[in-house]
C-alpha cells in the first residue's frame, strides 16, 4: 500500500511540474481605437496681426538670427573674424560664387551689426565707438577656439591670431 501510496504521489507530482505551452503570438495586431481631443490656447496675444507699413524697416536683430550659421560657417571655414570695430571681416576671399556669397553675407551681418550698434549708441547715450568697442570686446569673448579675432598689441597696433581657448 504504501509503494502504490507512494507511486501516485510520484506521478503526481511529476504531472504538476510539466507546464502548459502559452502561445503568446496573435494571428492579427492588436487593434487600439483611440479618440483624443487636443484644445492649444494663446492668451493675451492679440486676435490678428498687426499690418506692417509699406516702409518698415527689417528687423536687424531677426536677421541676423536667420543668418546665425551662415556667419559662423565662415567663421568654422576661417574665412572671417571678428574685428576690433565689433564687425565681421572676411580675411580670406574665396572665388566664384561662394566669394560673392561671403561678401554679400558678411556685408548683410555688419549693415544689422552697425544698426544694432548705432541704436544702443543712442540708447545709452555714448558714442559709437565706444559701444563697437564694447561689442568687439563680447565678440571675441564668445568666438570659439581656432576663430579670428583682431586684437590690440601695442598702443595702435593691431594683429590677427587665432583664438587659444
Amino acid at each position: 500500500m504504501k509503494k502504490i501510496l507512494s507511486l501516485l504521489s510520484a506521478s503526481i507530482l511529476l504531472t504538476s511540474c510539466a507546464t502548459p505551452t502559452v502561445n503568446l503570438s496573435t494571428p492579427e495586431p492588436v487593434k487600439v481605437d483611440i479618440e483624443m481631443r487636443l484644445d492649444v490656447y494663446q492668451h493675451g496675444a492679440p486676435q490678428t496681426a498687426p499690418l506692417a507699413s509699406v516702409n518698415a524697416q527689417p528687423d536687424p536683430v531677426a536677421a541676423r538670427r536667420k543668418r546665425m550659421a551662415e556667419v559662423q560657417a565662415l567663421k568654422n571655414a576661417r574665412l572671417a573674424g571678428e574685428g576690433r570695430d565689433g564687425l565681421l571681416s572676411l580675411r580670406v576671399e574665396p572665388a566664384g560664387d561662394y566669394g560673392d556669397w561671403a561678401r554679400s553675407t558678411i556685408q548683410s551681418e555688419n549693415a544689422d551689426r552697425m544698426a544694432l550698434m548705432k541704436s544702443e549708441a543712442t540708447r545709452l547715450k555714448l558714442s559709437l565707438p565706444q559701444i563697437q568697442d564694447k561689442q568687439a570686446r563680447v565678440a571675441h569673448k564668445m568666438a570659439f577656439k581656432g576663430e579670428w579675432i583682431e586684437v590690440e598689441r601695442d598702443k595702435d597696433t593691431w594683429e590677427w591670431i587665432q583664438k587659444a581657448e
